[in-house]
């Protein structure tokens, strides 16, 4: 089977689980707590397995994953108290907010304890040749995977947080995929990114006319269906679209350059025709805090005006 049918059947079978998993509502979100949880524990694995270095510095993989496990429970359990497509009963949100409280910033103190704790593991379990590295790289793992997914749960929790699903998720993988077939079609002028040898601008180019083309058919069928406006305007997406594409790209050089330190081709073989969850995902865990950084922004300049 060519790579190409084996991208085609993978995302046959991620998608419609990927949509089920944030469009039904009925287990309070269980399912998509369990496909992200998923995603965090395979994605640490694969991060970790580009880090090891063996005698000069490798990350704690348990202790690691522990923590992006507890990074991303503390984001789902806050988002649970504030999405409105199927609320809580009153009894078991007040019981969340009051260990996990929604408007409290209780991740800073974890990262802390993480920071703390993995020292204490490397002064008393390691030599101290490639602390830092060991140190940082536990550190960068756990927050690499879980932040981003956390962030996705808080995009779903606002108000039309399904239509802003359709408009990021969907432009960061269509900038990957029209960037994928452009450059196989049409690709003459390599780039000339030592990170990414093959990568052409004329990729580039029908990756990000594909995303911006996307948004605008996903806006215009969003009015159809509902009977009401985008919360995107079409110039505003034609603004913020080609930046959300940009950022998707560098999200995928900056994963390409961790496999290129460890010489590595894929980070995994995870997910046929891709590779491994960070070959399918590393846009997106830049993309989606960029585009929620944005709409917090955007309402924040909105209630000032």
């Amino acid at each position: 089977m060519s790579e190409t049918a084996r991208r085609i059947l993978s995302a046959a079978i991620l998608v419609p689980a990927f949509l089920f998993c944030f469009y039904y509502t009925g287990w309070f979100y269980v399912q998509l707590y369990v496909f992200c949880l998923g995603a965090v524990y395979i994605g640490i694995k694969e991060f970790y397995s580009f880090a090891d270095r063996g005698d000069d510095g490798k990350p704690f993989v348990r202790i690691g994953i522990l923590y992006g496990l507890v990074l991303y429970t503390i984001f789902f359990l806050q988002f649970l108290q504030v999405q409105t497509h199927n609320p809580l009963p009153e009894n078991i949100r007040l019981f969340l907010n009051t260990y996990v409280p929604h408007n409290s910033n209780i991740l800073l103190p974890v990262i802390m304890v993480m920071f703390i704790h993995i020292y204490i593991l490397q002064i008393l379990t390691r030599q101290l040749d490639g602390a830092i590295f060991s140190t940082s790289a536990t550190i960068a793992g756990a927050i690499y995977l879980s932040v981003p997914n956390g962030y996705f749960l808080k995009i779903v929790s606002l108000e039309n947080g399904i239509y802003y699903i359709w408009i990021v998720a969907g432009l960061t993988f269509l900038t990957d995929t029209g960037a994928y077939f452009g450059g196989r079609w049409f690709g003459r002028h390599p780039a000339g990114l030592k990170i990414s040898p093959k990568k052409t601008w004329e990729g580039y180019i029908t990756g990000l006319i594909t995303a911006l083309v996307y948004t605008l058919v996903v806006n215009l069928v969003w009015e159809k269906v509902t009977g009401k406006p985008g919360s995107f305007g079409y110039l505003e997406l034609v603004f913020i679209t080609p930046i959300l594409s940009l950022i998707s790209v560098a999200g995928d050089l900056a994963e390409s350059a961790m496999k290129r330190d460890a010489k590595m081709k894929d980070s995994a073989g995870t997910i046929p025709g891709h590779g491994g969850l960070l070959d399918l995902g590393d846009a997106v865990f830049f993309t989606v805090p960029a585009a929620y950084f944005y709409l917090s922004i955007k309402q924040a300049l909105g209630a000032m005006i």
